[in-house]
């Protein structure tokens, strides 16, 4: 009866050490995958501030095209030059 114990107890912390080596496995992995993807998040960064830059630089021009398509003194002159005879244009 005491070997019976004795293997009984011996499988119990068997198991209970295979539990914890699992558990730390699956940490390690969860972290190995953590620190794989800080390289990708660090990546979309620089992608979205590249992006974002852009977006600005694109903002600003468009700004100044609308300004020059909007400009009261341009179109009052077109109105102006549309208005003169065909023989008086240069």
């Amino acid at each position: 009866m005491p070997i019976e114990v004795a293997l009984v107890a011996i499988a119990g912390m068997g198991t209970f050490l295979a539990m914890i080596w699992m558990t730390q496995k699956a940490r390690v992995a969860k972290l190995n995958a953590l620190r794989g993807g800080g390289e990708d998040a660090a990546r979309l960064e620089r992608i979205v501030a590249e992006t974002s830059a852009e977006v600005a630089r694109l903002r600003e021009r468009v700004q100044v095209l609308e300004k020059l398509v909007t400009d009261d003194d341009r179109r009052l002159a077109s109105e102006i030059e549309r208005l003169r005879p065909p023989e008086a244009r240069g």
